[in-house]
């Protein structure tokens, strides 16, 4: 089984078993504990490696949730996801199941990759007629990129709509050369 399909069954199982008010804690300290384990090769060693067993992980993972303040939630999907041995896979979950919290609260996150930051004024019709697209609730990430010459790139989940001087440029030569 790859990274992603091990997240999209952790993600469901999330989803099916918490509360929808308390997904949103669970992603934040899933993310506060890899940050934790990606900051320590210890830690890493410790939870990810196979030298020690089940139960020595369940002691170090008892140990650390007082200090993360993880509810009790968390902790068990935690111990759960490092015993089964996926938590190279925590990056995927923390995406699959902010992907499935959004689908199923009607939101959809947008990133947004232009040549230069966006104004205010056009963020919000960005937002207004992706929102029309997808009737969805957008949240728009701006990020920078200065080699697009002009235009913008947008990424909402599978689905990439390139707008940019440079992507265009890339079709056009692509025709060319057919």
């Amino acid at each position: 089984m790859n990274k992603n399909q091990i997240a999209k069954k952790y993600s469901r199982a999330i989803l099916n078993s918490i509360e929808i008010s308390e997904i949103p804690v669970i992603v934040e300290e899933f993310k506060a504990f890899s940050s934790l384990v990606d900051k320590n090769k210890q830690l890493k060693q410790l939870f990810a490696g196979q030298i020690f067993g089940e139960d020595e992980k369940g002691k170090a993972l008892d140990a650390l949730a007082p200090v993360l303040k993880l509810n009790a939630n968390t902790e068990k999907f935690l111990k759960l996801i490092i015993v089964q041995g996926h938590l190279s896979a925590i990056k995927e979950i923390i995406t699959s199941t902010i992907d499935v919290y959004n689908d199923k609260q009607k939101k959809a996150t947008a990133i947004v990759v232009s040549s230069v930051a966006l104004s205010e004024k056009y963020n919000k019709r960005l937002k207004s007629a992706l929102k029309k697209m997808t009737d969805r609730d957008v949240t728009v990430e701006n990020e920078i990129d200065e080699s697009l010459l002009g235009g913008f790139v947008v990424k909402m989940g599978s689905t990439i709509f390139d707008s940019s001087v440079k992507g265009q440029l890339r079709l056009l030569r692509a025709e060319l050369l057919r």
